[in-house]
């Protein structure tokens, strides 16, 4: 059946204290009478210390059917993803300044993506590869969701100001391609067999992950289950990154960068949880090599886009972008050639001495990084795909979320559900202060019957 979940938080509410959960299974064949491609998915997303939460997720395990309960013509999808068999979308927006442009990207994108993709099909009939189509329909996606949201923002009396980071995940047949707008972050872990003989190789980029039985007896070799490997799929886009730093400066931007110590995080923490005292422990007993998000005496780097904004990259923020402060302007209405046009910046800004009040360009982006990969390859026998909000990877390294669900689904037999139930639920464990929106998607592969 159809499987579909919104989460967002109606505007009225102010004391949101809500907790959401979805788990569906899809297949895909791969290859007739040889293995069937099958992913489980759940989500969570806890409002945490927070009076409300302003984050919101999309998971749409068949596109097809929502294009169908959409009242869409099937002629419409099928011109959409052309020889393909099954699609998926899954989506996590954190949004700031309010709910309003995480509630709307929630709602708006699958369509918008749909529309995109079809137009895009039309006017491309030479053979392009999946990747390359789906690069280019994320792109254009992403900027007529912001042009929409931020033409919403003033209409009708409106004055919303608000932003949202974003992170997609659009999963065609076996090729997943992972979109990120700011400063949420996805993960992938591959466990590969050894009991076939089977070699890894192409795996540049890639961590490895530890079997517990080795960290234990300090073996050097992985146990009957296999090598398992790690890597974080995703930039980030914060201020401090040189080329991100860079686009600020260039637009007459400024940045703002302050150091706290975040003691709260302690205060927070449940040492009754085990996976806490364990994560913790690591932090101080095997690794001193790097800071770690774990840490609650660790020193934090802030940096703020114009003293405002902690990332660079957002939904929204329409007081950040250029489109929407030129005399009249109006995106629907907008030359594209005139984006390099000097602009006058809001009165909200706290300009510093001697800035010319004035940009050129879009400060914060809506451009997205997209990253596409195969799964399914040989020789894995499990594989997962995680996705978060910065609510959980404040308070925890990329290592230690691998870890955790890898033990989870591989070790324990959780479903995807109960995994990203527990992930999110130790981040706040961990102590941290922001919402917590958690996406786990798990592949496997599963042999079929010759017809």
């Amino acid at each position: 059946g159809l499987a579909v979940d919104f989460f967002c938080n109606p505007r009225q509410e102010t004391q949101l204290k809500h907790f959401d959960e979805i788990n569906t299974k899809v297949k895909v064949s791969k290859e007739k009478g040889r293995s069937v491609l099958k992913w489980e998915v759940g989500a969570a997303s806890e409002c945490g210390i927070r009076n409300s939460n302003e984050d919101a997720y999309v998971a749409i395990a068949n596109l097809e059917k929502f294009v169908a309960a959409q009242g869409r013509s099937s002629s419409e999808y099928n011109q959409s993803f052309p020889g393909s068999t099954q699609q998926g979308l899954y989506a996590i927006f954190d949004g700031h300044v309010g709910n309003h442009a995480a509630r709307f990207s929630a709602e708006r994108f699958p369509n918008i993506l749909i529309e995109e993709n079809t137009l895009y099909q039309r006017q491309n009939e030479a053979n392009h590869s999946i990747e390359e189509g789906i690069q280019v329909v994320l792109q254009t996606t992403f900027s007529r969701l912001d042009r929409e949201f931020c033409n919403l923002c003033t209409t009708d009396g409106r004055t919303w100001d608000s932003g949202s980071t974003a992170l997609v995940a659009l999963i065609v047949d076996d090729t997943v391609s992972l979109a990120n707008l700011g400063d949420c972050r996805g993960v992938v872990c591959r466990q590969f067999s050894n009991q076939d003989g089977t070699v890894v190789s192409d795996m540049e980029g890639w961590e490895v992950l530890p079997n517990e039985h080795d960290r234990c007896h300090g073996s050097d070799e992985s146990d009957e289950r296999g090598h398992l490997y790690w890597r974080e799929i995703t930039e980030t886009h914060s201020p401090l990154f040189c080329e991100e730093r860079l686009r600020i400066e260039t637009a007459n931007g400024w940045i703002i960068t302050e150091t706290e110590i975040p003691t709260g995080q302690l205060h927070r923490m449940d040492f009754f949880d085990p996976d806490v005292v364990d994560i913790v422990q690591r932090c101080f007993g095997e690794r001193f090599d790097r800071q770690h998000r774990s840490d609650p005496v660790r020193q934090i780097q802030i940096a703020r886009t114009c003293g405002d904004l902690a990332v660079s990259r957002a939904i929204g923020d329409r007081d950040f972008k250029a489109a929407y402060n030129l005399p009249h302007g109006n995106m629907n209405d907008f030359d594209h050639s005139n984006i390099a046009r000097s602009w006058e910046g809001p009165p909200v800004f706290i300009f510093p001495e001697n800035h010319s009040g004035r940009f050129k360009g879009d400060i914060v982006s809506n451009v997205p990084d997209i990253k596409c990969f195969k799964v399914g390859q040989a020789g894995v026998v499990d594989e997962f795909l995680l996705m978060a909000c910065d609510g959980l990877w404040d308070v925890m390294d990329g290592d230690d979320a691998v870890r955790i669900a890898k033990n989870l689904l591989f070790d324990k037999k959780m479903s995807a559900k109960d995994g990203a139930s527990r992930l999110a639920e130790l981040a706040k464990h961990l102590g941290s202060s922001d919402n917590i929106t958690v996406i786990l998607i798990r592949f496997y592969w599963e042999a079929c019957a010759i017809d």
